[in-house]
């Protein structure tokens, strides 16, 4: 079945969602779900380097995804070509490389694939947190804060990244809700249980300077 822009899939008009749901579609139907997924990270880590001149050649893979690598390299070539270079593991994603190309949609992918992953936390109910605790944490306490926070957050399951700062002093800082939730940017929400904030309020509080009490922490004076 085509799918055309102005389709109408499940109640959702947007062009966006809809080669998103022919995406998962064709990856259901080829028993490649899980594969496709995993190429669908690579694509937005290879979009993500490309953003940040991690990539040895940048300028050609942007010339490539803006369609300047040659003006005889059609849209359908260079989809190919940018399939290549990624490394795909699965039949369905080239394809569907393909298709956008001459839907001329090709530049789109980026976009597409973020919504891919968003939607697809949003389906499995996965919702990722981030910890930076002045400690690494135990696995007792890994798997009370995942408790935690699928209470607080309704969750079937939370996807936890833990990392260690000692400037918290001690306890730890939770964060959650995250815009681009693959990538864990841009928390809207945060619970701190950190020595450091706790200091902070109290230092505030009784008119201290932080400065100071951080100095008397430090030399035990």
């Amino acid at each position: 079945k085509k799918v055309e822009d102005t389709e109408v899939v499940k109640g959702l008009d947007s062009p966006l969602k809809v080669y998103m749901l022919a995406l998962v579609d064709a990856a259901a139907k080829k028993g490649e779900s899980v594969p496709v997924t995993k190429d669908i990270m690579k694509v937005r880590k290879f979009y993500e380097m490309i953003r940040n001149d991690q990539l040895e050649v940048t300028q050609k893979y942007q010339d490539l995804i803006n369609g300047q690598a040659s003006v005889d390299m059609t849209d359908v070539g260079r989809a190919a070509e940018i399939s290549s270079l990624m490394g795909m593991e699965s039949t369905v994603l080239p394809g569907f490389f393909r298709f956008l190309a001459k839907k001329r949609r090709f530049n789109g992918l980026s976009m597409i694939a973020d919504f891919y992953m968003e939607e697809l936390y949003k389906e499995q109910n996965i919702v990722p947190v981030r910890v930076t605790s002045a400690q690494s944490l135990t696995d007792e306490q890994r798997e009370s804060i995942k408790n935690k926070m699928k209470k607080i957050t309704g969750a079937a399951d939370i996807k936890l990244v833990t990392s260690v700062n000692a400037d918290l002093l001690g306890g730890f800082k939770i964060e959650y809700n995250f815009l681009d939730a693959d990538n864990m940017r841009d928390p809207q929400d945060a619970l701190d249980y950190s020595l450091k904030t706790v200091l902070k309020k109290a230092a505030v509080g009784k008119g201290v300077l932080l400065d100071e009490l951080q100095d008397a922490v430090d030399t035990g004076r």
